[in-house]
């Protein structure tokens, strides 16, 4: 007997499991599909080594959007984080501390420059502008410019006219999306180390380096986040779970080691899916928390769509640069430029090492050429130093996000080669925090290559996809299509290739099921 449902869901990566929780506070009859033994996807909690827990993927809890966690009662289902207001950027002999507080902020860049200081508050009153209108850009579903009958006509006006005092804010958003991050804090800063402090941001997990047109988006979106910089406790995986509980509260199913082949269409509208043992389950909505690539060329037979959707589909870039390690070591690392007078912290459990903006640059030079870096640009963090149940009694967790590293090797491949990055990771963090090589007890490196074939990314681009201007709000994943529909009726897509992109934000699959909702109450 076929089972039937309301919708099914492709994936349970937390948008996935957002969408599914929204729609089944609706009374709706909800299936969550997921391949692996566990929900997730990006945002896990694994053992990489015996008794040593990480955040595979996903580290910092900064993203998700505080009203899902209220509408979902995420604490009440077992969210806790640990507030971490402070990131490190060391040097050699010396570092600077980036505060959640302004005012501190201001206070260490003071160390390295009285004017960099006193043009400070004018750099934080320009990024919290235009921070405030990506905020609220968030919760938008994009319109539609290019349709052209009323009812499109109409939302564009409508989403004109909410924002018509915003000039100023979309002029900024616009500078923004065209220069460099280099560029764009040159206007406020002079010295260097503050320079690369706030660049760096705009280079963890892109594919450009910091003095490439449009890298100063990189930098304000990964400050967008509303709740702070923060460790999850029981790490990432933390996250999806407490989705998964919010959802099994109000009857969402959740079927875990199961491969879902391909999405079943008749006569151009999605009635269900088949899975990798044959089965056939079916539903009023499918929607697909993969990515659109392996959505529409993997699970869609092509006779369902239009192929200039697939060529554009085939278009979307998804180029990963990043490689992800986790280390297991026997004692925490000690920045030689650590100093805690002078920053006002105890301990950095959270780090950026990218002294200078060159630094950061020479990172991506080898990789445009299809090498990695010899000197990787890092972000070490240390979430057992606030969690100390990610590792046994006296040790400790250290995870790295990196660049650069290609998705392909220029006559050679990963299996050869990763043990000469991870190599060059530890000489530079050798360089920063003298010793760390010899405290390491065992390790796990993921590529790009890694982090595709684990969990679907396409390229292993932590963004799900590049954010770039012809990739972001209307364009996203491809124009005419960015409103979490298809050209496939009742199919959906709530993953994180949609607008507005990547992070653990659960945005994509909140504003997907406002989307879907919306349809069901009209087509009722």
């Amino acid at each position: 007997m076929t089972r039937n449902y309301d919708a099914i869901i492709i994936g349970g990566g937390h948008n996935g499991l957002t969408c599914g929780a929204y729609l089944a506070r609706a009374g709706k009859t909800i299936l969550v599909l997921e391949q692996k033994p566990y929900v997730g996807g990006a945002s896990v909690t694994e053992e990489f080594s015996p008794g040593f827990c990480a955040s595979t993927y996903a580290f910092i809890l900064g993203h998700l959007h505080p009203k899902v966690i209220k509408e979902l009662e995420l604490m009440k289902y077992g969210l806790e984080y640990y507030p971490q207001p402070n990131v490190f950027n060391p040097t050699e002999d010396d570092g600077i501390i980036f505060s959640k507080d302004p005012a501190k902020t201001q206070e260490q860049i003071a160390r390295f420059s009285k004017k960099d200081a006193e043009n400070y508050p004018k750099f934080f009153k320009r990024m919290q502008s235009t921070i405030e209108l990506l905020r609220k850009l968030q919760l938008e579903t994009p319109i539609n410019p290019f349709r052209k009958d009323p009812a499109s006509i109409w939302k564009t006006a409508r989403f004109a006219w909410r924002y018509r005092n915003a000039e100023t804010e979309v002029y900024n958003l616009l500078h923004a999306l065209s220069m460099s991050a280099h560029d764009y804090v040159s206007q406020w800063f002079e010295n260097d180390l503050v320079k690369a402090k706030f660049m760096f941001w705009a280079t963890i997990g892109g594919n450009s380096g910091p003095y490439s047109p449009g890298t100063a988006f990189y930098l304000v979106t990964h400050l967008i986040g509303q709740i702070g910089m923060n460790f999850c406790k029981g790490g990432m995986g933390s996250v999806a779970n407490a989705i998964k509980l919010s959802g099994e509260a109000h009857g969402m199913e959740v079927q875990c080691n199961t491969f879902v082949d391909k999405i079943l269409v008749l006569n151009g509208k999605a009635y269900g899916v088949c899975l990798k043992s044959g089965e056939e389950i079916h539903a009023k909505r499918i929607i697909s928390n993969a990515n659109v690539k392996h959505t529409f060329l993997d699970m869609v037979d092509k006779s369902h769509l239009p192929e200039d959707f697939i060529n554009d589909v085939k278009g979307f870039r998804t180029r990963g640069m990043s490689f992800k390690l986790l280390c297991a070591v026997d004692k925490l690392p000690q920045y030689r430029g650590f100093n805690k007078e002078k920053t006002g912290i105890e301990y950095p459990a959270y780090a950026h090492i990218g002294p200078t903006p060159e630094f950061l640059e020479r990172a991506f030079h080898d990789a445009k050429f299809g090498w990695y870096s010899s000197e990787p640009f890092l972000s070490p963090n240390v979430p057992s130093y606030v969690d100390p149940t990610l590792a046994p009694e006296g040790k400790h967790v250290v995870a790295f996000q990196g660049g650069v590293t290609p998705y392909e090797l220029r006559n050679s491949d990963w299996q050869k080669e990763g043990p000469q990055l991870v190599k060059n990771a530890f000489n530079v963090m050798d360089r920063f925090a003298p010793g760390f090589s010899e405290s390491v007890i065992d390790y796990k490196l993921f590529t790009p290559k890694d982090i595709e074939a684990d969990i679907n990314l396409p390229g292993g681009n932590s963004q799900h996809g590049e954010l770039t201007l012809d990739q972001i709000f209307f364009m996203r994943p491809i124009p005419k299509y960015a409103d979490y529909r298809s050209p496939v009726r009742n199919l959906y897509q709530c993953g994180a290739s949609t607008h507005p992109g990547g992070a653990v934000s659960a945005v994509p699959g909140h504003n997907a099921a406002r989307e879907i909702l919306a349809d069901w109450r009209l087509r009722a």
